[in-house]
């Protein structure tokens, strides 16, 4: 599991470590790959949608996800998991 968004390195290190989260966090600076999966219209744009995507083993994408239930969301992600 990846996450990524606009905010600086030093805000996500200490963002991830208050809230306890193991999953990497990388920063998507220039918003190349917030552009790409749909999250960003532009580079100019500050804030991403919250999205999330499953890739396959294959590297290809299942499914795309809006994210409107942060809490909820994972568990209802990971059961489409073959």
């Amino acid at each position: 599991m990846l996450g990524i968004t606009f905010s600086p390195a030093d805000d996500l290190k200490t963002w991830r470590d208050e809230v306890g989260l193991t999953a990497e966090l990388l920063r998507d600076a220039d918003r190349a790959v917030a552009m790409a999966y749909g999250a960003a219209q532009s580079a100019d744009q500050e804030r991403p949608s919250r999205i999330s995507v499953l890739v396959g083993t294959d590297g290809l994408v299942v499914n795309a996800y809006e994210v409107s239930d942060a809490e909820g969301h994972p568990a209802a992600a990971l059961a489409e998991i073959p």
